[in-house]
């Protein structure tokens, strides 16, 4: 049994994918000419039946249907504009009965393509979201195995811990005016910690100027923060190096030769570089570590592996500060975690109108409060998470629903009044918030509506 190569099948894949956006791209355009060939067809077999209206077989409906099934309403319409045109002119009497079928048929298919695409779009976002969500937390997990395998070989000569080093090189300012002084500032700390745990002796990062700028990363959009022993580049020519390029476009980590040989410089061929590893977040390239310099026993798997992985790390927590340096939502909420996450869905919800709930709980008395948090935190699902917030003399607990809506959080609270024992435990305020409703929670936690 022969099978095709790999790369022959993403090739065929890629070259599909890359057909079906052209055509959805160009939807008008082919909507008007399926139709002008239709109407074509039609003239040439029946000139007194262009619209192909009184043929057994109902190729009108079944042309309509996939063309309004694949591209929406709005191609349906055009295609009925087209019609509707053709049967006023070619038509001694305007077949009413045969356009109301057709325009009623469209309708239908535009309503099934509308509700299919809109839980296909919502699967993926939840996918998209959960995979962030796991990758940001294998990030973390492997930092600290890392941070563990370190410790465990230098205990005697030299303690240290990485997970502390990259905690105090990220920090945690607040409302920072010049903020990328302060990321340049980061990663040249980061460069220097690769220096003393993975020998990295001269390299460079490339960051992005806005970390959710989804455009190709150039010389424009970038800045470029060296190691201490770096060597006066001319940086108009760093996006031409040979690995850096080849790791832009690819997204993934780039080395001088990799286990096949690949990629092999040619003769014409020239990089100042030994690798080249890129940090992905929400399939975004963020970031980019070019390692110039390294001695030959360090440039091994295991310490480029750990690299990666820690550059991983440290971007994803860079990002998240920067979002919350830049948001104004739910500032007095003290969990930086919890508002991220926030942040995060009012984005999603703003780019793709996917609903998520928060549901907040209004308590009387701190033990009260402790209880009902702890019993809270035993009935959330993965993704679901919960804070605490003291204002005055009341306490909130606000729970927040990825990609959930208000019924869901009102199942929750019906689980959570059934699994709690005490009677004056179940006394307490309670209400829902869109997600979009950012100001009408924080009224609700400030408690400022009265006023």
């Amino acid at each position: 049994m022969h099978t095709k190569p790999a790369n022959q099948r993403l090739e065929k894949t890629s070259t599909v994918s890359m057909l079906i956006k052209k055509i959805k791209k160009h939807s008008y355009l082919e909507t008007v000419v399926i139709m002008t060939i239709v109407l074509l067809v039609g003239y040439l077999t029946n000139p007194n039946d262009i619209c192909l209206t009184q043929q057994k077989i109902p190729f009108l409906i079944i042309i309509l249907s996939i063309l309004t099934l694949f591209h929406g309403f709005e191609s349906g319409f055009i295609a009925m504009g087209v019609l509707s045109a053709a049967m006023w002119l070619f038509y001694q009497k305007f077949p009413y009965i045969d356009f109301l079928i057709l325009l009623m048929m469209i309708l239908i298919f535009s309503e099934f393509h509308y509700y299919w695409t809109k839980k296909i779009r919502e699967l993926k976002i939840g996918d998209d979201y959960k995979a962030s969500k796991l990758n940001e937390l294998s990030k973390s997990f492997y930092s600290l195995k890392i941070s563990h395998d370190q410790l465990e070989k230098n205990y005697v000569i030299k303690p240290m811990s990485i997970r502390n080093a990259v905690e105090q090189i990220i920090g945690k300012e607040k409302h920072i005016d010049d903020i990328n002084a302060v990321n340049r500032e980061r990663y040249k700390n980061f460069m220097s910690l690769l220096e003393k745990s993975f020998n990295v002796q001269n390299g460079l990062i490339i960051h992005k100027l806005d970390q959710t700028d989804d455009k190709t990363m150039t010389l424009q959009n970038s800045i470029i923060t060296y190691g201490a022993n770096y060597i006066d580049y001319d940086e108009t020519k760093i996006f031409d190096e040979y690995l850096i390029a080849k790791a832009i476009d690819n997204k993934k980590p780039i080395y001088i030769s990799d286990e096949t040989g690949h990629p092999a410089l040619k003769e014409n061929q020239h990089s100042n570089f030994l690798a080249v590893i890129p940090s992905i977040y929400n399939d975004e390239l963020i970031a980019i570590l070019a390692i110039e310099k390294m001695p030959f026993m360090a440039f091994n798997k295991e310490n480029l592996i750990s690299i990666a992985i820690l550059l991983e790390y440290i971007t994803i927590e860079i990002y998240k500060y920067n979002i919350l340096n830049d948001s104004n939502n739910l500032t007095i909420l003290k969990d930086d975690n919890f508002r991220y996450e926030y942040n995060k869905l009012t984005h999603l919800y703003e780019k793709y109108e996917v609903d998520s709930t928060v549901l907040v709980l209004k308590l009387n008395n701190e033990i009260q409060s402790i209880k009902l948090y702890e019993t809270i935190q035993k009935l959330l699902r993965s993704l679901d998470i919960v804070t605490h917030v003291k204002n005055k003399d009341s306490h909130y607990l606000v729970i927040l629903f990825p990609l959930n809506d208000a019924p869901v959080a009102m199942g929750f609270l019906n689980r959570l009044l059934y699994n709690i024992k005490n009677e004056n435990d179940k006394v307490f305020e309670h209400m829902t918030f869109d997600i979009r409703q950012n100001d009408l929670v924080l009224q609700y936690i400030t408690d400022d509506y009265n006023e």
